[in-house]
């Protein structure tokens, strides 16, 4: 099975200025040397790169700004950078969130996800209202909390309710709904109370975010924007082969993470 490679770092923008009867291309401004698993972007233009225990925010071009390091809980298996001022940091292994400052500076306040009952959550997400998302791979399961960590919402055994397997990878919650991804599976979307609504049939993605009326694909060497309401799409070729661990779109810039190199390009029409 082929992992997303952002692991939880998904989120929200409020657009994504494509038009569907448009040809694009992509012309590259320059590429970084990093070494990284995953990356995310937060709504003022900022990238930010994970590899194990360490966590860099970077400009939108390249600029190394901050970094957070710390091993003694593990790997950072998520990230959720949809509020700048309180980057939520997610070490599975160790069953712990922490939260950092728009600097990196590591916050006082932290969540054992123990005290909730969920020790073996894998997945996380930030809610409105200043909740909390979980998904539970024992009960298979989405659970929200309320600011007070309050358990307020459960989906209910989620293979029974959409009728089909799944093993999600990440979560993010975007429009008032919840979108977890399971790539064998597609797209699952529940709205804000966990309920089930529909399956987006999106498999094996390198990457994926959720956009006001669209989302952003990355699909082998292929970049496709789908709109939610009407269904049109719009694909991107890549202008170079590589081996992608993750992709995203912030600011008119595509991002394109690989081994070696953080490669940044401007979208163009053609």
């Amino acid at each position: 099975m082929r992992k997303l490679g952002i692991l939880f770092v998904f989120f929200m923008l409020s657009y994504i200025n494509i038009a569907f009867a448009q040809a694009y291309k992509l012309e590259k401004i320059l590429a970084v040397e990093q070494k990284a698993s995953s990356m995310a972007a937060d709504n003022l233009g900022n990238i930010y790169l994970i590899n194990e225990g360490t966590l860099k925010k970077l400009d939108a071009k390249g600029n190394l700004l901050y970094t957070y390091t710390e091993f003694s809980d593990g790997h950072i298996s998520g990230v959720d950078v949809s509020d700048p001022l309180k980057i939520m940091i997610f070490n599975a292994g160790f069953g712990k969130i922490k939260y950092l400052d728009n600097k990196l500076a590591l916050k006082k306040d932290f969540i054992l996800l123990s005290e909730l009952n969920y020790p073996n959550a894998t997945l996380m997400s930030n809610s409105y209202e200043n909740g909390l998302w979980l998904y539970d791979p024992l009960t298979n399961q989405i659970i929200r909390f309320n600011n007070k960590l309050q358990q307020v919402q459960s989906s209910g055994n989620i293979s029974e309710i959409a009728q089909t397997d799944i093993s999600p990878v990440s979560m993010v919650e975007a429009n008032n709904n919840l979108y977890i991804y399971a790539p064998e599976t597609g797209i699952l979307v529940f709205d804000r109370y966990a309920t089930y609504l529909k399956l987006l049939p999106f498999k094996n993605l390198c990457s994926f975010q959720v956009f006001l009326k669209d989302i952003f694909l990355v699909e082998a060497n292929k970049i496709k924007i789908f709109n939610i309401n009407t269904f049109e799409e719009a694909v991107i070729s890549l202008p170079e082969e590589y081996e992608i661990i993750s992709a995203l779109c912030n600011n008119e810039h595509i991002y394109i993470l690989t081994k070696t190199h953080l490669n940044i390009y401007s979208i163009k029409p053609e």
